[in-house]
Order: structure tokens, then C-alpha cells, then sequence
């Protein structure tokens, strides 16, 4: 059987793609996002000064979108539940490392400590 589209949500671009091997009777399914238009977001709420000092002064910073893509890998390949508060300390972790600053909606760095008992 070949590889068949399962699900498509347009509103995230997640995509999730069925197979099955015949073979080896096993069954795989595959995700995928384009993740482009949020990367890009985030870019330009990087940038955009305002965005970020607004943000602080009313208590509500937006300091990050993960794509869902992302989000699902890091679940996949490290147990990682953006969604588990517990798991929050190593997620800031990452956040604030330069190799997933595209992550980020601001150039600012924050610790773990501010978001404790305030993780929706």
C-alpha cells in the first residue's frame, strides 16, 4: 500500500501520513508541518520592539511559539510534553539556547522561575 495523507489540519499544516508494509505488517504513521509561516511570525515579533516591552508591562509576554511539528518531534525522540508543566525547565532550556532562538518571539532571555504556577 502506498503512503496515503490520514489528516490534514489547515489551520497548523499538520499533516499526518498512513502506511502500511504489507511485508512486515507494520503500520507507520508520519507527521509533518510546514512550519514556515510561524517561524516567520516569530521573526518579525522578534523584531518588533513594542511587541516584546507591551508584552511585559501588561504581565503577558508572548515569548515563544512552538510549531506543532516541533512540539510532536520533541515528544517522538525525548519524551518532551510541551503540554507537562514539569517538563517546562528543560523546554526554557532550549528556548534559550541560540539553536532554537527561531523559536522565540522575543531577543530577551527568561528563566523557568517566571512561568511557575503560570503555565496554561
Amino acid at each position: 500500500m502506498a503512503r496515503e495523507l490520514f489528516s490534514h489540519d489547515p489551520d497548523t499544516g499538520m499533516k499526518i501520513w498512513f502506511d502500511y508494509n504489507e511485508i512486515t505488517d507494520e503500520v507507520t504513521l508520519e507527521y509533518d508541518q510546514d512550519a514556515e509561516p510561524v517561524l516567520e511570525l516569530n521573526k518579525a515579533m522578534a523584531n518588533d520592539t513594542d511587541y516584546t516591552s507591551q508584552g511585559i508591562k501588561r504581565e503577558m509576554w508572548h515569548y515563544a511559539s512552538i510549531p506543532n511539528g516541533v512540539a510532536m518531534k520533541w515528544l517522538l525522540e525525548e519524551g518532551l510534553d510541551i503540554y507537562d508543566e514539569n517538563a517546562w525547565p528543560q523546554i526554557m532550556r532550549k528556548l534559550n539556547d541560540p539553536m532554537y532562538g527561531y523559536l522565540k518571539t522575543t531577543h530577551k532571555k527568561h528563566s523557568i522561575e517566571a512561568f511557575k504556577g503560570k503555565i496554561a
